[in-house]
């Protein structure tokens, strides 16, 4: 797909910027560097101010001085100066010789549309999902996730009670969905297939995507049923619902039994090995002859090569008790489903595709 490098061409930049931070890094003494990185909670929260004020859209015509941002957003002159001096030096803007702000290539990224990444930031930021990464401690020392000591419940039943903030994630994971597509579309042929199964698929923005891509295949999307009505409309207005079936369950006590490709995005890291092995039988045991499996998943490298699924992985953790894997993990985890890897996929996004077809019957 244009507009999406290689995934070699982008493994080899990864592996210029890990040299350059790594020597950056070592350039200062050992007790600044760790300062700089304590302190990395203070671009999340400017960062979240930025979005969550609406600066970048006050921006979006061009350069204004900090009194205009400040009229404009109902906040304080001074305030919104130091506010937007700090975005500076995390790169959101760039201020001109007049004092005046403008946006930079990221800061435009959090602009309100259709290819922002403001909602993922109003998620990572929301106070609820800062209280529960408070807890990573609590988490490490019991083993249990901390988002429910943080906000009084399982996050699931929290989401479920908290429509704000459910409103807030689930916008979020819908961007991330559109964000990983280029990068999927790329790598991975969805034409082969005549009936696309979703498992999990929320609000069914990432079947919309691969029937956008396969053009002749009809989709079936497995949700709970809370869920459905919201994918119902933006399956309708992608324009693909003509060619779509809602079903209402739970991915570990049914799944379609008449599709060829079965897609779980981000699903199995939200839990433990023994629910990821449950999920995975109930999916194969639905599973035709010949059909396939697709994970979208990242899949953490070994050793001490940096990727963003060793960070993920800590937020599995807390959050939910889930985790990010390995390639060998994911092969041990699959084969106790009674599942095949057939091969792995990277792709130019933290996400992999882990391919896998029926093996022996569990």
């Amino acid at each position: 797909m244009s507009g999406v490098p290689p995934t070699r061409v982008v493994r080899i930049g990864t592996a210029v910027r890990t040299v350059l931070q790594n020597t950056t890094r070592r350039m200062v003494p050992a007790p600044v560097a760790l300062l700089e990185l304590a302190a990395g909670f203070m671009a999340t929260h400017a960062v979240y101010a930025v979005a969550r004020l609406g600066v970048a859209d006050v921006l979006s015509d061009g350069p204004r001085t900090a009194s205009d941002v400040a009229a404009e957003i109902g906040a304080d002159p001074d305030a919104t100066y130091r506010l937007l001096r700090a975005g500076a030096m995390f790169g959101l803007v760039t201020e001109n010789s007049d004092g005046q702000f403008g946006l930079t290539p990221m800061g435009r990224t959090l602009r309100s549309g259709p290819d922002s990444m403001r909602d993922v930031v109003l998620m990572m930021g929301d106070p609820a999902y800062q209280r529960a990464w408070s807890e990573l401690t609590h988490t490490i020392e019991t083993g249990t996730p901390g988002a429910e000591r943080a906000l009084g419940a399982p996050m699931w039943e929290y989401l479920d009670s908290h429509p704000e903030f459910a409103a807030v994630f689930n916008d979020a994971m819908t961007r991330l969905s559109q964000l990983d597509w280029p990068a999927i579309e790329a790598v991975y042929d969805f034409t082969r297939f005549s009936t696309i199964v979703d498992v999990g698929g929320g609000h069914g923005r990432q079947l919309a995507l691969m029937l956008g891509a396969s053009p002749s295949a009809k989709g079936v999307l497995l949700e709970r049923d809370g869920l459905l009505a919201d994918a119902e409309r933006l399956l309708g207005e992608a324009g693909v619902l003509a060619r779509c079936r809602l079903e209402a369950g739970s991915f570990f006590d049914t799944a379609p039994s008449d599709g060829d490709l079965y897609v779980l995005r981000r699903v199995i890291h939200d839990f433990d090995d023994d629910q990821a092995v449950a999920i995975l039988t109930n999916v194969r045991r639905h599973m035709p002859r010949g059909s396939t499996l697709l994970l979208m998943e990242s899949v953490v490298p070994e050793g001490n090569t940096p990727h963003f699924a060793k960070t993920l992985d800590l937020d599995m953790m807390i959050f939910v008790g889930g985790r990010e894997r390995t390639a060998r993990q994911f092969e041990t985890l699959l084969d106790r489903a009674g599942l095949r890897i057939t091969r792995i996929l990277p792709t130019v996004s933290p996400l992999s595709l882990v391919e896998a077809e029926p093996g022996r019957r569990s």
